[in-house]
């Protein structure tokens, strides 16, 4: 934990650095499996930072979840439009 506060403080940015909702959609696609929810919060990290934002908002999760490694096996398989 001191990694990433020392992390989140050299690049400026506080402990509340991912807002309620942000959070919520991260713990409801990552399922349990923390290697999932740590790759998520570095993804959303990211994209907040291309943003130059200091808070991680349910947009920057779900421009993360959109990239197809995050989208399950099946998924993958059907056509573009049985997707929706």
């Amino acid at each position: 934990m001191r990694a990433w506060d020392a992390t989140l403080n050299q690049a400026k940015m506080g402990i509340n650095t991912f807002d309620e909702g942000a959070l919520n959609v991260i713990m409801r696609s990552a399922e349990g499996n923390l290697r999932l929810c740590r790759n998520l919060c570095l993804g959303s990290l990211i994209e907040a930072a291309k943003e130059t934002q200091k808070t991680v908002t349910i947009t920057h999760v779900n421009q993360v979840l959109i990239q197809p490694h995050w989208r399950s096996y099946e998924d993958l398989l059907r056509p573009p439009t049985a997707q929706r």
